[in-house]
């Protein structure tokens, strides 16, 4: 069945509203600041082959790797034999999944008793047990990172909200219910799908809203097809680094080998670091999520759909064993910090040959820190989890944006009052963009923040993982390079400790963190700046 162009951007739309309610049921019923706040999650419908047909606009390194993680699913679960009171939940990184906190679930959706979908919902949950309370960063296996789930189906009705699936998990988490309530939040949302998704077949026609799955698959993949077809042909080799000095090392590479034929583009992560005895290794469905991204964010057709058929024109490779594409059981925790890099080394790749798409490189790395307490007296925990942005890279058009979270994470920021009026074991002194960090350039990096925390207890555990902490954004075309991050820790009686890009402490009362992340490159020859815009540079100083 071929749909004609105005039914299909009607039938377009409707799969979008699901998601998009999706998105916003899941937010609003979530638990956790990293969810409900920091919006660290995502959402999407797939078909019945688990191909994802729409998705809503959240974290771009999930929502690119919800197929991946159902790839396969004929192998796992007998597909015909799905019930509507069945879900599957997964979050294995060596099965299509991200790291041991993102957790996938699944629920199939039905029309006149056939399985003809699953709305898919996944969210970064704030604690999934490991040997340190919301991140382990001195993990050297996966299996001291927490709660592993391989793709299983099970029982809603018999084996949730009291059964054993729930209680193997709440048993197994340090905050159960925040836990188990953003996991209720993702079958909030998946309800959600499965309630409209039947409204909207009824009021377009069963057929056709089936038809359109297909019909915008092979719509997305024409458009990428298109866009690919209009790069310069040609392989271009690009290879971008990450401190590995927290596992004994200088630095690891990611080296990205591109190659445009055509319609078609191949990235080769052939040369790439060895896995590392660290928590720094990224799955391979990490790594071919963020290189999707990185090329849709650097073809010109900027309207693209969200859904599988974008990546049939793209091949991706990683050698088996190296940083991109670990062995098990490789400890996963931090994998957006070569991920990151995959971002980066494609879209320099790219930007060579497409100079009104290049971008200096920001600062693109996820500054993850844990902030926990544990009452002894009650045997209460309390975890925060906190994603921190930098400054992105310039461009010719305009500075870089400040104060951002890397573009394969996207999440928001976490609100001091709300944090605040959740938890008592710490406040933040200080929250502000530091002045001067953006690279210096025609267009200038955009700017890092500055966030201070203070224990408000003894015995706070702390923990976090960045990168860029020695060597800063580069910059593009004459730009300079972004200041870099930092964490340390200013003790009660005033002593510093500087701390490693990895690293786990415990503050007592009075003490203070500060985390501090980097800004982006600079675009251009710094003497083309407009001297008013120097000027307002340095009105925005922060001390």
């Amino acid at each position: 069945m071929t749909l004609e162009a105005a039914r299909m951007g009607v039938l377009k739309s409707a799969y979008e509203s699901i998601t998009r309610e999706m998105a916003a049921d899941l937010k609003r019923a979530a638990f956790s600041s990293i969810v409900r706040e920091a919006r660290d999650f995502s959402v999407a419908l797939t078909d019945r082959r688990g191909e994802v047909i729409v998705q809503a606009e959240c974290i771009p390194i999930m929502t690119a790797g919800i197929s991946l993680a159902l790839r396969g699913l004929a192998e796992h679960v007998d597909i015909d034999a799905l019930t509507p009171d069945d879900a599957l939940l997964m979050n294995d990184p060596y099965s299509g999944g991200q790291h041991l906190q993102d957790i996938y679930l699944f629920t199939p959706i039905f029309l006149d008793g056939d399985l003809v979908a699953f709305a898919a919902s996944v969210a970064h949950h704030v604690d999934v047990g490991g040997g340190h309370a919301g991140l382990n960063a001195e993990a050297t296996e996966v299996y001291q990172e927490g709660l592993r789930l391989p793709l299983s189906r099970f029982s809603a009705s018999r084996d949730w909200n009291g059964g054993f699936v729930e209680q193997l998990i709440r048993a197994n988490v340090r905050v159960p219910d925040l836990v188990i309530g953003d996991l209720n939040a993702q079958f909030a949302a998946n309800r959600t799908a499965e309630r409209r998704f039947a409204e909207l077949a009824g009021r377009h026609g069963a057929a056709d809203f089936l038809a359109a799955m297909d019909e915008l698959k092979d719509y997305a993949e024409r458009r990428v097809r298109a866009a690919i077809s209009r790069i310069p042909n040609g392989v271009r080799e690009i290879t971008e680094y990450l401190d590995a000095s927290p596992w004994g090392g200088g630095t690891a590479n990611v080296t990205a080998r591109i190659t445009v034929d055509g319609d078609e583009l191949r990235v080769d992560f052939a040369g790439s670091s060895p896995q590392i005895t660290g928590n720094v290794n990224c799955p391979f469905a990490s790594t071919v999520s963020a290189a999707q991204s990185a090329i849709r964010c650097m073809l010109d057709d900027q309207d693209l759909p969200f859904n599988e058929g974008c990546n049939r024109p793209v091949t991706i490779t990683a050698p088996y064993g190296s940083i991109l594409n670990p062995r098990p059981p490789a400890a996963v925790r931090a994998r957006l910090t070569p991920a990151s890099r995959v971002f980066n080394a494609i879209v320099r790749g790219l930007g060579e040959v497409l100079p009104e798409q290049a971008v200096a490189t920001g600062f693109d790395t996820t500054t993850a820190f844990a902030v926990s307490h544990l009452a002894a007296e009650t045997g209460r925990y309390q975890v925060v989890l906190e994603i921190l942005g930098g400054g992105w890279g310039a461009c010719s058009e305009h500075d870089g944006a400040d104060a951002l979270d890397n573009p394969i994470s996207n999440c928001a920021n976490s609100p001091v009052e709300a944090l605040e009026t959740d938890y008592d074991h710490f406040r933040i002194t200080e929250y502000a963009l530091v002045g001067g960090s953006g690279g210096d350039g025609a267009r200038r990096g955009g700017l890092g923040i500055r966030r201070v925390y203070e224990a408000l207890r003894d015995g706070v555990s702390v923990a976090g993982y960045a990168d860029r902490h020695r060597t800063g954004a580069s910059g593009l075309s004459g730009g300079a390079v972004g200041q870099t991050g930092d964490f340390s820790i200013t003790r009660a009686d005033g002593t510093v400790q500087h701390l490693d890009c990895v690293f786990s402490e415990v503050l007592d009362t009075g003490d203070r963190i500060a985390v501090v992340t980097g800004g982006g490159g600079g675009f251009g020859d710094p003497a083309d700046r407009p001297p008013e815009q120097r000027t307002a540079d340095r009105l925005h100083q922060v001390v």
